[in-house]
């Protein structure tokens, strides 16, 4: 029988990157605006890989995005540990997302029906995107595989839409 794998908000964890160096991030909140999925913010900041995490300066590092995802599975698939907790998951109730409704389409390149929200709330249709919001997250409830690539490279696998 598997381990069953306990989650708290202010959990920090790891991603190992090509055995050179480690990044951080934070579970932060619960989204029920998007199937009550993990919010995580990453960090900015790369360590050494010998480095000896330190809570209270990994929470201290700027943050490089925030997204949804499912803890468990990047767990479960050895592609984060926890390291730690941290009470201080910053102001959350300040962190907005953005979402395009026409489903994923490979061939799109704007979409015309673009919605945002905070966590845990409803969400508003803005239509065409505005500059106003392009620099929010995209809302996804992103797989282990694509999370690990925004720490990574900056990017998620594949494009973004206009």
């Amino acid at each position: 029988m598997a381990k069953r794998i306990v989650t708290r908000i202010g959990n920090i964890f790891c991603v190992e990157i090509d055995r050179q160096y480690k990044k951080f991030f934070q579970y932060v909140a619960n989204d029920m605006s998007q199937l009550n999925s993990s919010v995580i913010r990453a960090f900015k900041r790369k360590y050494p890989i010998e480095w000896e995490p330190n809570m209270d300066v990994i929470v201290d590092d700027d943050v490089e995005f925030y997204a949804h995802t499912v803890l468990s599975a990047g767990i479960q698939e050895n592609t984060w540990y926890k390291v730690g907790t941290n009470k201080n998951v910053g102001n959350t109730d300040s962190i907005m997302f953005r979402l395009y409704s026409e489903g994923c389409t490979s061939h799109m390149t704007k979409s015309y029906r673009w919605y945002v929200w905070y966590i845990n709330q409803e969400y508003i249709r803005i239509g065409e995107m505005t500059d106003e919001y392009r620099h929010l997250d995209i809302g996804y409830v992103y797989p282990v595989f694509q999370i690990e690539s925004k720490i990574k490279t900056g990017k998620y696998v594949g494009h973004e839409l206009e």
